[in-house]
């Protein structure tokens, strides 16, 4: 069981008037070697929840621009560093007027990564690359992170679309391998636990932390984890599970419950005699 906590840099960027690009591939050159740049800036997120058992299911998000007119936009799946242009796929141009809602399929995604296949649970990374009316492009790949980590720009060149599926408890019931306890260690990988059907429909639950042979629990209760039918989302509201020794254990958790794999997923906030720690991970594969 964990008992240690790990413990912002501030960056303020002025800019003059505009987004502006380097022909020089510097940021720091002379005003003569500056151009103006264009962008895109996210206006909605729609849907990044993609179900990947459906080649016509869509993730799909609403854009503007800033600087330099857009002509059209490059949808891209980055197959390898989200930064290395060389293992981009082009999924499909997508014209550009004012504004844009960029929508990629399930069969798009696959085409690009085929000979690969969609893997629920995998988050893949979207990368839209801007082509002015006047020829240039902009990506992320061009443009300093200085500018597109920068939450007041809302910069959308890069996006997520996390592959889900529909939930279902007759599925999700059943004995599961520990995969991951790595964080808390109250698991050693290959430890069963058995998943039963919830108080609703859209339920599992389980005894977990605390464990009895690592964690030395007691007292223990099941984790109640709700799950979104659609996606397969899933929560845990705070809730208390049990002791170790005289200490009071609580947890909070959200992640993933996939019926079509098998496979449980969940980021824990573990409450430990008022102490939290956060983002436990928490990893099942059914048997």
């Amino acid at each position: 069981m964990q008992k240690n906590i790990i413990a912002i840099v501030s960056i303020v960027i002025l800019l003059t008037g505009a987004l502006v690009s380097c022909r020089k591939d510097v940021i720091n050159g002379a005003s003569k070697d500056l151009v103006l740049g264009s962008y895109l800036t996210l206006k909605q997120k729609i849907n990044t929840n993609l179900n990947f058992s459906s080649p016509t299911a869509t993730v799909s998000i609403r854009t503007g621009s800033y600087g330099s007119p857009v002509a059209s936009v490059n949808i891209y799946l980055a197959t390898g560093d989200a930064l290395d242009t060389k293992k981009w796929k082009l999924i499909k141009n997508v014209p550009f007027a004012d504004s844009a809602t960029l929508v990629v399929t399930t069969a798009e995604i696959s085409a690009a990564l085929a000979p690969g296949s969609i893997q629920p649970g995998n988050q893949y990374v979207l990368q839209n690359e801007v082509v002015t009316k006047d020829g240039r492009k902009f990506s992320a790949a061009n443009t300093p992170t200085n500018y597109t980590s920068f939450p007041a720009y809302n910069i959308a060149f890069s996006w997520n679309a996390t592959a889900v599926c529909a939930f279902s408890q007759a599925n999700s019931i059943g004995t599961y391998k520990v995969v991951y306890d790595g964080d808390w260690v109250d698991y050693k990988t290959g430890d069963l636990i058995t998943v039963t059907a919830g108080p609703d429909a859209n339920s599992i639950q389980f005894l977990a932390y605390p464990s009895e042979v690592l964690g030395g629990g007691t007292n223990r209760q099941p984790w109640i984890v709700k799950v979104d039918a659609a996606t397969g989302g899933a929560t845990v509201a705070d809730q208390f599970v049990g002791n170790y020794g005289s200490t009071v254990a609580r947890v909070k958790a959200s992640g993933f419950v996939f019926s079509c794999t098998g496979f449980i997923t969940l980021s824990v906030d573990v409450n430990y005699g008022g102490s939290i720690y956060a983002a436990q991970k928490f990893t099942l594969q059914k048997q």
